[in-house]
């Protein structure tokens, strides 16, 4: 609410998140191949699920790729609705 007691309608970021995604999944990929020369070393050390955690993270983050670019395509060819203010101004 802003100081008048209206309320005001939020609006989404431009944002789409696309890039974020890849840069995180592409870290999590580096870590997994970075990893796999010292498979032996991390299971005596009792630390494999490191390995298996940025196997997880790079197979989460591949679905997020393809759901944050379905997501920012489908905002891209949607049309755009003209707005109104539910609130006129008094």
């Amino acid at each position: 609410m802003s100081a008048t007691g209206e309320r005001r309608q939020l609006e989404p970021l431009p944002y789409d998140g696309v890039l974020s995604v890849r840069v995180g999944t592409v870290l999590w990929l580096v870590a997994l191949i970075v990893m796999l020369p010292f498979w032996d070393d991390l299971r005596a050390d009792g630390h494999l699920w490191w390995i298996a955690t940025a196997a997880v993270g790079t197979l989460l983050g591949l679905v997020g790729i393809w759901s944050t670019t379905r997501r920012r395509n489908r905002l891209r060819h949607q049309v755009p609705t003209a707005r109104t203010d539910d609130h006129p101004a008094s």
